[in-house]
């Protein structure tokens, strides 16, 4: 009884040890995923194996790409558009093609619809902001007009500079209008403003980037 009683309390004792570093350890093995995604989209390889347990902390999951036994492939050489980078965000993030789904959410970032391509004139591209964790687009708000965002394909590197960050309603989805004629931009969308009485997000975080290089 008394070793059952010590052992029950250090299974306490590490589930709250968990509990309190849990988003430390779930930006750990995201961050460990996203090195093996983004090293395997540089090398021009078609798929990256994602594991049960790291599939369990990090929500990435296999429905990205074609499960295997025990372990899921998340599509690279179908699935993937490039690598967006904010260094002043502390975002390095998996670009997927769209149309946006919950599973191409948990993996990275998505553009928004089906039709979107790298040669649009307003390439709009969605993230989840992971509260406590440095994924995703969670720290989008970090970011400031004049800041440079690399966008990363095939093609080469792209190179943006922020223009304007704004907040919109829901229904405001002008802000993905294409400008013929005008320079390329991105226009990167996260959610703002969560009210915990409809459980819901009623803003969105707009930053608008123009090309340069």
């Amino acid at each position: 009884m008394r070793i059952f009683l010590r052992l029950l309390g250090v299974a306490m004792i590490i589930s709250a040890a968990v509990l309190f570093f849990w988003q430390d350890i779930r930006e750990f093995f995201t961050d460990r995923v996203n090195d093996r995604i983004i090293e395997a989209y540089q090398n021009g390889e078609s798929s990256v194996d994602v594991g049960q347990f790291e599939s369990m902390i990090t929500g990435v999951s296999s429905e990205t790409g074609n499960a295997e036994d025990a372990r899921g492939g998340i599509d690279i050489d179908e699935g993937m558009a490039g690598v967006l980078k904010i260094d002043s965000a502390g975002i390095n993030e998996p670009v997927f093609e769209g149309p946006v789904t919950e599973d191409k959410m948990k993996s990275g970032v998505s553009f928004v619809h089906e039709t979107d391509h790298i040669d649009m004139q307003n390439i709009p591209i969605a993230g989840h902001r992971v509260e406590g964790a440095g994924i995703r687009f969670n720290y989008l708000d970090r970011a400031s007009v004049g800041d440079r965002i690399e966008f990363i394909t095939e093609d080469g590197t792209r190179v943006y500079e922020i223009t304007d960050i704004f907040d919109v309603n829901p229904s405001q989805v002008e802000v993905m209008d294409q400008r013929e004629g005008k320079p390329q931009q991105l226009t990167l969308i996260t959610c703002e403003d969560y009210n915990p009485e409809t459980l819901l997000f009623e803003k969105r975080i707009i930053v608008k980037a123009t090309i340069v290089e």
